[in-house]
């Protein structure tokens, strides 16, 4: 688990390194950023690192010989199995328990994160003969830079603050000059030396000249502002909540599905009173009573378009919400099935070792993961019911899982490999049986 976690995290280094080194983050806000972020990878890594186990343990049990004296002891594979079926229960229960308390919270305040760094502005970089805009109001150029010393040389600074277009800026040039930043990093600090300040007013120039200067520029954004009034997302709710916003999207639903009858039953009645379904004429001139029968129609069909849309937005709405209900019980479950398809395979992987162990998992994972990917489409689509589609690949599995159990049980071999190569014509075939003959006599 710990070796599929830090992979999980090495992965989501790589996706966010620009946004923390460009955003100039502190230790702490890198370091909680991550631990937020280890809730979702940690959701997912526990059902992979069970499978991992159980492929490698029974592997080895398998490889030792273990497993035939159990078996000649007269303990079954189910005996043998039991323990680890228990384990797989247990943790699967944890799962849930933290699928729907810990993993919402962390998600939400990752996501908040997420988003106040993305509004934090970079940090100010002073290079030398570089025209820096990054300070509302002031345009910053420097010709030197001494980073020891903090000295600059040949500086210029335009200042639009207190001048609204078309006045000119007010500009302050020194030969050089002492920077610092404070603890913030929001102020920049200057104690320029032997300048002038320039200025414009209605057609008149005025230069004065000063020995010593001090001014700050203010740098708005630079600091992390923490908001915590975001709207939580179906991945950042709690099971009961989950299933309360399904439940009122799809009285949502129904309540617009009785509002089709309502605009089509007085409509028909009319039409079989024999009466002519129109408009009345007040704000209608020049509308001739076929017209206003044609408007009538056309009206009723956009009502009846709208209130279809809304039928399908919130019954897919409702889906949505119960899609992520379920999931929050189905990936832990699957470590039950996870269990019953890894004990099989670990002893058929004897000699594979840890790498074999981890290429089943890997296998088997994505392919759980695939089919839960297009069962959640297919429920958002309302083309499958939502508690089916996230639990349909658990079944599929733990199928898969019962019916090698009963082939381990019964010693019989799941891939027939003589019966395959003799179906291969010509020496090659012939060659491949005498192989793999050789390979089961030496095994």
């Amino acid at each position: 688990m710990a070796i599929l976690t830090f992979l999980f995290l090495m992965d989501y280094l790589i996706e966010i390194l620009d946004m923390v080194i460009g955003k100039g983050l502190e230790v702490p806000v890198v370091v909680e950023l991550f631990i937020y972020n280890i809730a979702w990878m940690i959701a997912l890594t526990i059902p992979m690192a069970v499978l991992v186990a159980v492929l490698m343990a029974f592997g080895r049990l398998s490889q030792d010989g273990e497993i035939t004296a159990m078996k000649a002891s007269g303990v079954s594979i189910i005996r043998i199995s039991m323990p680890v079926l228990v384990m797989g229960f247990i943790i699967a229960i944890l799962h849930v328990r933290f699928n729907d308390r810990v993993l919402p919270e962390f998600n939400y305040r990752a996501k908040m994160l997420e988003s106040n760094i993305r509004m934090k502005r970079p940090s100010l970089a002073l290079r030398p003969n570089v025209f820096v805009e990054r300070v509302q109001g002031y345009t910053l150029y420097l010709e030197e830079i001494d980073p020891f010393s903090s000295r600059v040389d040949g500086v210029t600074i335009m200042q639009y603050l207190n001048f609204a277009p078309p006045n000119p800026p007010r500009i302050i040039q020194a030969e050089w000059g002492l920077m610092s930043f404070d603890e913030t990093g929001e102020t920049l600090n200057l104690d320029l030396r032997e300048g002038t300040i320039t200025e414009i007013k209605q057609g008149q120039t005025s230069i004065q000249e000063f020995a010593r200067l001090s001014t700050f520029l203010v740098v708005e954004g630079t600091k992390l502002q923490r908001t915590d009034t975001g709207m939580r997302g179906d991945r950042e709710m709690p099971i009961a909540d989950l299933k309360a916003r399904a439940e009122a999207r799809a009285n949502r639903s129904d309540e617009n599905l009785l509002q089709l009858i309502d605009h089509v039953q007085p409509f028909l009645a009319r039409i079989v009173a024999g009466e002519a379904v129109d408009l009345p004429d007040e704000g209608r001139r020049g509308l001739q009573p076929e017209g206003r029968v044609l408007t009538a129609h056309k009206a009723l069909l956009g009502r009846l378009q709208t209130t279809t849309r809304n039928v399908t937005y919130y019954r897919s709405d409702s889906n949505r919400f119960l899609v992520e209900a379920h999931k929050k019980y189905s990936i832990p479950f699957i470590c039950v099935a996870f269990v019953l398809i890894g004990i099989p395979l670990g002893i058929m992987a004897r000699k594979g070792g840890a790498i074999v162990g981890f290429g089943f998992a890997l296998f088997f994972f994505m392919l759980y993961w695939m089919c839960l990917i297009m069962g959640e489409d297919l429920a958002d689509r309302s083309l499958l019911d939502p508690w089916l589609a996230m639990w349909l690949p658990n079944i599929i599995v733990t199928a898969v899982g019962i019916f090698l159990v009963y082939r381990s049980i019964y010693e019989q071999k799941f891939i027939q490999w003589q019966t395959m190569a003799r179906k291969i014509p010509g020496r090659l075939g012939v060659r491949l049986v005498e192989w793999i003959a050789e390979r089961e006599a030496g095994a």
